[in-house]
């Protein structure tokens, strides 16, 4: 009986395993992460090692990378049990694995693999093939069946001894002068004879490949489908076939995928009898990635040209990249300009794939998106793991992808966002690929401000439309008050008293004060939006500025029954111009109160977030129909229902909101009190705590 080694984190999993293990006579050391399982397998050297996939600080697939990296541990078989990665998944092919075991397992399911892979030679089956879904199981008898490389059957017959090749290499070494013609050869070519055993393999393909090569070759589509043994070249061409696939690809010895085209033949004496077969092995890696690059940027420009708006075209983008390039995960991030930090806009996920565990936002110069945005710079991280790679550590602990980079999108000589990509394999900086991504983000980059630019046009085109109509009616509207009042006082008998009049008299002055303050309103608008209204810069406490504002209200507002209530920190400074901010903040406490019910209440909560100082004012009214929640911010332009219900306003008031806090670089929003419903609104200000950066 042997010695097992078990990697399992689940407790009731890691029960169950061992118990069926030592059913089976073999002694147990359990661990519970790929790192202490390390730790395990240096210091007992067990004759197996069974490893869940999905573990904390290293996964059972690292951990068996990390063994066939150490000579000591190479030999050792590895069987691991996953529920994430099926059967033809491109990472069990790169890992080293010698037979995966799918959960839900049976108790007879993990006994007969362990059985098998205890059984095994000393030197071991070939565990890129294993890890493809070859059998090793042993057969009736209790031999081992497992298929050399070539994909043939090398179990003994009844009548004679094993016959099986030495998976170490070749039998028969080629004499001096066919090693150093060979040793020429910038491809790999290997020979097998009839039983499929390698009688020739040049340095190349071992030098690219590994000592292993070509039969620990784990040869996969480029789908990532594994080749089943039957399949692989040298095994079609001793079944007299000639072979031409350009369709293959395999993780070279330092981890990276590399294409290759393999060309393969039978090779007979002149009677016809075959003698074994010979393959060519082509690193075509060059060529295909130009052939993927063309490909990407063909279908970029196809997505520029066809998306119907910015949202729906950012990603389609990313989809386009990842399935041309190979890459599992990419994200789109866009700068934030109130709060200097990148956000995420869109992503991209292959399916299977398990969404990053990233932050919400990241600052300039922090994880990987943040240091190409502090670069402005293409940044590529060969090795996501390594020593000062820029990839957070708990991004990089909970993934298994092996290489990363990112982008940065620029619009006009300013870094507006950034692409982040993730790569199941290794992959060193590649110069035309770099070319490939720095030109997509600047075609991306132009793309999002021509259409932005497109956008606002229209908006400006639609707006200047709906501005002009608005205000001929609210300019109409008083004027038509003064003018028919003062025809009735005209043609008033000379005889008239004051006394009879003063009513006429009263509706003239109300709407030429209306009047005169909407004039004044939208020339206090128009100089605010063209900056030529100074702002007088200093620092502000937002918390007692809006304090004050609510009690003011608060004042107006209790014949109505309306309460109003505070929750505001003690302290909330803010740089800005002291008047434009109570301006901005009463103007939200008056509609507040304005739109509630008598008797309703009005909250008004105030907070740090990060680099922004947030003013939240609630009120209990009958909220805005769908769709003009930032229409109301629009010049004159008034809720419908607020029309409909007759409340007074002139439109102005939350435009004027708006434009200070544009200058102050903040924002300010509307949005449903509660999603449950269509009461009440939530006016939300959004104010920097430092000041802005320079351009």
């Amino acid at each position: 009986m042997g010695s097992v080694l078990l990697a399992e984190d689940n407790v009731d999993h890691q029960r169950a395993i061992t118990a069926v293990l030592r059913r089976l006579g073999h002694d147990v050391t359990a661990v519970t992460d790929g790192v202490e399982g390390l730790a395990a397998a240096a210091a007992h050297r067990p004759d197996l090692v069974v490893a869940d996939v999905d573990m904390p600080m290293m996964d059972g697939l690292r951990m068996c990378r990390a063994m066939r990296d150490d000579p000591a541990l190479a030999g050792i078989p590895v069987v691991v049990v996953t529920a994430l990665l099926g059967p033809s998944d491109p990472r069990l092919a790169g890992s080293g694995v010698t037979a995966v075991v799918r959960k839900p397992f049976s108790v007879r399911e993990l006994a007969d693999v362990v059985t098998a892979q205890l059984a095994t030679d000393p030197a071991g089956p070939d565990p890129a093939a294993d890890a493809a879904g070859r059998d090793t199981a042993p057969d009736a008898a209790g031999r081992d069946t497992a298929p050399d490389a070539a994909g043939r059957d090398t179990a003994p017959d009844a009548a004679g001894p094993d016959t099986a090749p030495d998976a170490a290499g070749p039998d028969t070494a080629p004499d001096p002068l066919t090693e150093a013609l060979l040793g020429t050869v910038e491809a790999g070519v290997v020979a097998c004879d009839t039983r499929g055993r390698t009688v020739v393999s040049n340095t190349w393909l071992r030098r690219t490949f590994g000592d292993g090569a070509p039969e620990r070759m784990a040869l996969c589509r480029r789908d990532g489908s594994p080749v089943a043994a039957g399949q692989r070249p040298l095994a079609r061409a001793l079944a007299g076939e000639q072979v031409r696939d350009g369709d293959l690809v395999a993780h070279d010895a330092a981890g990276r995928l590399r294409s290759l085209a393999v060309n393969a033949r039978p090779v007979r004496d002149p009677s016809g009898a075959l003698l074994g077969a010979v393959a060519a092995v082509h690193d075509v890696t060059a060529e295909d990635l130009a052939r993927r690059c063309y490909e990407c940027q063909s279908q970029v420009l196809r997505v520029l040209a066809t998306a119907p708006d910015t949202g729906t075209a950012t990603g389609q983008l990313l989809e386009a990249i990842a399935t041309t390039l190979g890459w599992p995960y990419m994200r789109f991030w866009q700068v934030d300009p109130l709060t200097d930090r990148l956000h995420p806009v869109a992503a991209w996920t292959a399916p299977g794939e398990r969404p990053l565990p990233l932050p919400d936002s990241f600052a300039r110069g922090e994880g990987l998106a943040g240091a190409a945005w502090q670069r402005d710079e293409l940044v590529w991280v060969p090795d996501i793991r390594a020593p000062g790679a820029p990839v957070l550590p708990e991004v990089a602990a909970a993934c298994a992808y092996q290489a990363a980079g990112a982008v940065p999108v620029c619009s006009g000589g300013t870094v507006t966002g950034v692409i982040t990509f993730f790569s199941d394999c290794r992959q060193e900086p590649e110069p035309s690929l770099g070319i490939l991504l720095t030109g997509v983000a600047g075609c991306i980059g132009a793309y999002l401000e021509r259409r932005r630019a497109d956008e606002l046009a229209l908006q400006l085109a639609a707006s200047t439309e709906h501005y002009i109509a608005l205000v001929g009616h609210e300019l109409r509207t008083p004027l038509t008050s003064i003018g028919v009042y003062t025809d009735l006082i005209a043609d008033s008998p000379d005889t008239t008293a004051l006394g009879e009049i003063r009513d006429l008299l009263g509706v003239i002055h109300r709407n030429n004060a209306h009047l005169r303050d909407l004039v004044d309103r939208l020339i206090d608008l128009a100089a605010l939006e063209s900056g030529d209204a100074e702002l007088t810069i200093g620092t502000v406490d937002l918390a007692a500025l809006t304090a004050a504002a609510a009690a003011d209200v608060a004042a107006t507002a209790e014949p109505r029954g309306i309460t109003v209530t505070v929750e505001l920190p003690p302290h909330l400074p803010v740089p800005g111009d002291q008047r434009r901010l109570r301006q901005a903040v009463d103007q939200v406490l008056l509609n507040a109160v304005t739109y509630s019910p008598d008797g309703a209440r009005v909250t008004v909560a105030g907070r740090a977030d990060g680099d922004v100082a947030v003013v939240a004012v609630t009120d209990a009214g009958g909220g805005l129909p769908a769709g003009e929640h930032d229409a109301v911010f629009r010049r004159l332009h008034r809720g419908s229902n607020a029309r409909h219900a007759g409340i007074p306003g002139s439109g102005l008031g939350l435009a004027l909101t708006r434009a200070i806090l544009r200058r102050h670089h903040g924002t300010v929003a509307l949005t449903p009190a509660s999603p449950a419903g269509p009461a009440g609104t939530t006016a939300t200000i959004r104010v920097p705590r430092v000041p802005p950066r320079p351009a």
